[in-house]
This record gives C-alpha cells, sequence and structure tokens, in this order.
C-alpha cells in the first residue's frame, strides 16, 4: 500500500538526469565485457554527489522506506541519481530493498523490520512443514506482494528511468537455509534426502518469484541490472551464496554448486556473490560455466582477507569475471590504486568501482578526475 509524503514524488522523473548517449554507452561497454568481448573502453563505475536539487529528495531509514512504496521510491532514486552524476559506465538501476527474506514470503514465513539494519527472517518452518511443502505451496503473498505493488508504483511514476532490478534474491542453499533456520546444518549431515527436497523448493522458489518479478518489470529472463550499477544481456540472475560460503566442500559440491548451475540456467547465466572468503566456493563458481561473475562482500576489519591477484588470476583462467569494488591499500596511491585495477580490467576480467581511488592523502580530488585518468590508460 502507497501512503502519502510530505514530497511530491511526482517531481522525481525531473530530478533523476541521465544523459542517454552516455547511459547506452556504458551499457554496451558492460555488455561486452560479459559477453568476454573487447569494449571500446574497459568500464569503470563510479557514484557522484547529489545535486542540491537532488538532496532535497527525503532520504528514509530503513522501516520508513519498507512500510511506503513512496518513501522507498525516493530512497532508491537518490542513489541512481549519485550514479547518474558519475557520468561513468555505471548503468543506474534501483529495486525494492526488503530484505534477505523478501521471497520467504512466498512461503508464508516475514521478516523482522528495524530502522537501522536490513529486515531479517527470524520465523522459520518445522522440519514436519518443509516435509509437506510442494511447489504450488509457493504464493505470491505478504512481503513480497508489497515489493511487487512498489515495482509496479515505481514505474507508474518513474516509468523505466532508472530501471528496476529484481529484490534481494538468495541461491537456493542461502534459501533454504533461512527458511529451515540453524536446524539446517544438522540437516546436511543427519538427513541428506530431506535437504534436497527442501533445496528442490528453494530452487522452484527462486524460479518462481524472479520470474514473477522480471514480468512486471518487462525484462527477459536473460538480461539483468543489478545494484545501481550493473548492466548485462547475456544472464538473467544474481545468486548469493553466504551460507554456502561456511559450509564443507563435500556440502558445496552436492547440495550447492548443483541448484545453483540449474538456477543461473534457467535464466541465460548468472553471476554469484557471497560475503567473506572461501576459495574452494570461488574455485567452485568459475567452474561452472553458467556463472558469468564473481563478487565478494569485503567484512568490514577483513578487507584484504581476500588475496587479490591469485582472485584475478583464478577469473582470467576461468573466463568469469569479477564485479565489485576491492579496497585501496594503506599508503597506495588513487593513481596506483587504477593502475591495479586496469591491469586486469584490460583484460577483461573484471568490471570494478573506482570509489576506492578516491579522497586521502594522495587520492584523486573528484570522479571527473579519476575518470580521465582511467580512460588515459585506455
Amino acid at each position: 500500500m502507497t501512503t502519502e509524503t510530505a514530497f511530491d514524488v511526482t517531481h522525481l522523473p525531473e530530478l533523476y538526469q541521465i544523459d542517454a548517449e552516455r547511459l547506452q554507452l556504458a551499457k554496451d561497454r558492460q555488455a561486452a565485457v560479459w559477453r568476454r568481448e573487447k569494449p571500446d573502453k574497459w568500464p569503470i563505475l563510479f557514484g557522484a554527489p547529489l545535486a542540491s536539487a537532488q538532496s532535497e529528495i527525503p532520504n528514509p531509514d530503513l522501516k520508513e522506506a519498507f512500510y511506503d512504496a513512496d518513501l522507498m521510491l525516493c530512497g532508491q532514486v537518490r542513489g541512481s541519481c549519485g550514479a547518474a552524476n558519475a557520468r561513468s559506465d555505471a548503468v543506474p538501476s534501483m529495486r525494492g530493498n526488503y530484505g534477505v527474506g523478501t521471497v520467504l514470503a512466498c512461503v508464508g514465513l516475514e521478516q523482522e523490520v528495524f530502522a537501522d539494519k536490513m529486515p531479517w527472517p527470524r520465523q522459520h518452518l518445522s522440519w514436519e512443514q518443509i516435509a509437506a511443502l510442494e511447489p504450488d505451496d509457493i504464493e505470491i503473498q505478504g512481503t513480497f506482494a508489497r515489493g511487487l505493488d512498489f515495482m509496479r508504483r515505481a514505474r507508474e511514476v518513474m516509468e523505466d528511468a532508472p530501471p528496476l532490478y529484481c529484490m534481494d534474491t538468495q541461491g537456493p542453499l542461502d534459501l533454504a537455509h533461512l527458511i529451515m533456520g540453524d536446524d539446517f546444518f544438522y540437516a546436511l549431515h543427519d538427513d541428506p534426502p530431506f535437504v534436497h527436497h527442501l533445496l528442490e523448493i528453494s530452487l522452484e522458489l527462486g524460479i518462481r518469484t524472479h520470474t514473477w518479478m522480471k514480468e512486471i518489470i518487462d525484462e527477459p529472463l536473460d538480461r539483468i541490472y543489478h545494484g545501481n550499477g550493473l548492466y548485462a544481456e547475456n544472464m538473467g540472475i544474481r545468486i548469493c551464496e553466504d551460507t554456502t560460503a561456511i559450509i564443507a566442500p563435500d556440502s558445496i559440491d552436492t547440495f550447492a554448486i548443483p541448484y545453483t548451475r540449474r538456477l543461473a540456467q534457467h535464466f541465460g547465466g548468472g553471476w554469484m556473490h557471497y560475503c567473506g572468503r572461501n576459495d574452494y566456493l570461488s574455485a567452485a563458481a568459475c567452474d561452472v560455466p553458467e556463472i558469468r561473475g564473481l563478487n565478494f562482500g569485503h567484512i568490514p576489519g577483513h578487507e584484504h582477507q581476500h588475496p587479490f591477484e591469485e582472485d584475478m588470476q583464478r577469473c582470467l583462467d576461468s573466463g568469469t569475471v569479477y564485479f565489485g569494488n576491492w579496497p585501496r591499500f594503506f599508503r597506495e596511491s588513487g593513481r596506483d590504486y587504477l593502475d591495479r585495477m586496469y591491469r586486469w580490467s584490460s583484460q577483461g576480467c573484471m568490471i570494478t568501482s573506482g570509489n576506492g581511488a578516491l579522497g586521502g592523502k594522495d587520492g584523486f580530488a573528484d570522479v571527473e578526475a579519476a575518470l580521465d585518468y582511467w580512460y588515459s590508460l585506455n
């Protein structure tokens, strides 16, 4: 349901300004890299400050946005304005930001909502309830229905400028964990057939919910906008594997990768995100042809845990694209940082964010200067 806000959201389209020609160039460059082709310039993504008028757009907290579609839209448009203002190779987009448990509503589970952190699912189904689940039990309801209403409202106000992307999406194993709770880890060892049943339900949940969302935004199954930056024409889904990252290699092989691959296949390919470090999972993902890309969530305090050169070499060797930011080293200049990123980007195995090159003692003063340097390397 949409409630009234003090801000008139019909003014949002005039506040979101983007150069259509520059946007098409960004899309062409990213799409080429994902196809493993060489673009005219190797792409890099930036965000930039809001213009004064844009800064007047309301910036709701997470709970306010959850319960008010127009406030949600305001917060999302603010982010897209920042991406558009940078005039880089970022492709702005927005979503209904309802949390990792959004699609769980389709099997009757809801989340706790907070003002200062993302919603989190605390409800779970019992072993008996899961055993009785069938694909036809998956239906549009609850928070997922709220999210679809937001997507319709966003298109009504903004049309496709910026485009919408699918709400928060988890891989089959992550969904299984969220549905069952931590008893899932016991089930992996105690009852594998039960786990496979749950994973089949989770796979179907991922397929159906993504299909419903793509129908609303008129997005082909094998095309994707994501994260207020990414655009690709040869894959259609982002798959999260945060739970997968903390299980053993044999469980990854048995319970995660086969279902992840089937989900990616349904949407003409996908890219994988997980937080933390699991080299076995990274290698397993890179061995799946349908996984076009990889992204790590760098955990605060452990930002340099991933071995940058090793991870990039793995991507290069496997034909996988790393999408996302990397932290800047202590005392590394902005130029040295971009040089380090360019070494791999120019081999077609990375599309990165350049904001790490900004600020600090030896960083670039602004996006324009960083972009000029980056393109001088091409």
